[in-house]
Formats: structure tokens, sequence, C-alpha cells
């Protein structure tokens, strides 16, 4: 009686085992498996991120190229304004200095009329024959020079007034037209420097996920490759235990009986 219930003690304590071994090596099989979709999910996260994180910095080179050629674009505009600014000032100071140097000479030519025909002439005496003599030539009937048509000069100075203005106004519109130019520069380059801030974050946000990704995948893939360790035991222990618990398992019964057969 004492061998049969060993026996069946140790039959009992193989199947509790092989169950126990089983159980545990289902476990770790399964384990092994949902650290494999979540590594290979993982995965492709980092490999998404990755091509984000190049299309975002792509998108930054983009947007500093436009920047700078925005940059040259507004430079050279600038130049050309300047310059046209100082060729129109140096035109209109011209055109000014025309005008007084003409308004100075007419007024000159007009003065020197005005008081050659005034006080210039001298007053005539009676005529008086002397005898003997001839007589003296006639009186100058005027001794101013010409000055011109008074009408035509007046003209001529307005006319350069005119041009001055005109220039002048030409002077103001580029001017504006050059701070629109600028306004706009500024608050394109404004813009496209926000946005690139903002890139630059959301890279820096996707390059730390996919760092915290990647250190996943390097924790559960160590931890992967524990657990088939683990596996591994398990297995050989089930397979070292075959002979012996299948030799009980399959001759038990025989032995029950031919042990009633003794007794």
């Amino acid at each position: 009686q004492r061998e049969e219930d060993a026996d069946l003690a140790k039959k009992e304590q193989c199947e509790a085992d092989r169950a126990a071994d089983t159980r545990e090596a289902i476990l770790l099989s399964r384990a092994m498996d949902e650290l494999s979709d979540t590594i290979t999910a993982d995965k492709a996260t980092i490999l998404a991120l990755t091509k984000e994180i190049e299309a975002k910095t792509q998108t930054i080179a983009d947007i500093e190229e436009d920047l700078k050629q925005a940059k040259e674009m507004r430079e050279k505009e600038s130049a050309e304004w300047k310059a046209s600014d100082a060729d129109d000032k140096a035109a209109k100071e011209l055109v000014i200095s025309a005008k007084g140097v003409l308004a100075n000479f007419y007024q000159e030519n007009g003065l020197m009329l005005a008081q050659k025909a005034k006080g210039g002439a001298k007053s005539q005496q009676p005529f008086v024959s002397t005898a003997g003599e001839a007589p003296p030539p006639p009186p100058a009937t005027w001794e101013a020079p010409y000055g011109g048509a008074t009408d035509e000069q007046a003209g001529i100075v307005s006319m350069l007034e005119s041009v001055a203005q005109d220039i002048e106004k030409d002077i103001q519109n580029a001017k504006a037209e050059d701070g629109a130019s600028e306004a706009l520069y500024q608050k394109t380059k404004t813009a496209m420097e926000t946005e690139i801030q903002a890139l630059t974050t959301s890279i820096g946000e996707m390059e730390g996920a996919r760092s915290d990704k990647e250190g996943t995948v390097q924790e559960d893939t160590s931890d992967r490759l524990g657990k088939g360790g683990e596996l591994g035991s398990v297995v050989k222990r089930i397979a070292d235990a075959v002979p012996g618990c299948d030799y009980f398992s399959i001759n038990y019964p025989l032995r029950v009986t031919n042990r009633q057969i003794e007794v």
C-alpha cells in the first residue's frame, strides 16, 4: 500500500507540475507575443515620427530660403529707392535753383527797366537853335533794354515751380511705397519666423516622443529576451520531467493491478 500511495503521489505531483509548467509557458509565450506587438507598434510610431520630423525640417529649410529671398529682394528694393530718392531730390534742387536764378534775373531786369523808365530820362528843355550851329539829335524814345514778355517770364517761373512740386509728390509717393513694402516685409518676416519657431518646437516635442519610444522598444526587447529565456527554462523543465512522469502516468494502473494480484 505504501508503494501504491507513493506512486500515486508521484503521479499526481508530475501532473500538477506539468500543468503549472504548461500554464507558465503559455503565459510567458503570451507575454512575449504582446511585447512583440508593442515593439512592432512602437517601431511604426518611431518611423512615422521620423518621417514627420524630416518633413517639418524640410519645411523649415524651405521657409528659411523664402525668408532669405524676401530679405534680398527687400534690400534690393530699398537700395533702388534710396538711389531714386537721391536722384529725385537732386533734380528738385536743380529745378528750384534754376527757378531762383530765372526769378532773380527777371526781377533784376524788371527793376532796371522800371528805374530807367522812371528816372533815367532827362527832363527835356525847350529847343532853342543857335545861329550857325546844327540842331542837336532828337532825344531817345526809350533808354531801357528790352526785358522780354512779362507773361512769358512769369509762365516759365511758374512752370518750374510746378515741376518742383511734381517731383516732391513723386518723392513722397515713392517714400510711402517703400514704407509699405518695408511694412509688408516685416509682417511676412514675423509670420515666417513664428512658423519656424512653431515647427521647431513641434520637432523638439516629436524628437522627445521618438526618444521615449526608442527607450520603450529597447526595454521591451530586453524584457522579451528575458521572458524567452524563462520560457526556454520552463520548456526544458517540462521536457526533462517527461521520462519519469510519463513512466508513472502510463505504468501506474499496471503497477496497481500487479500489487493487487500479489496481495
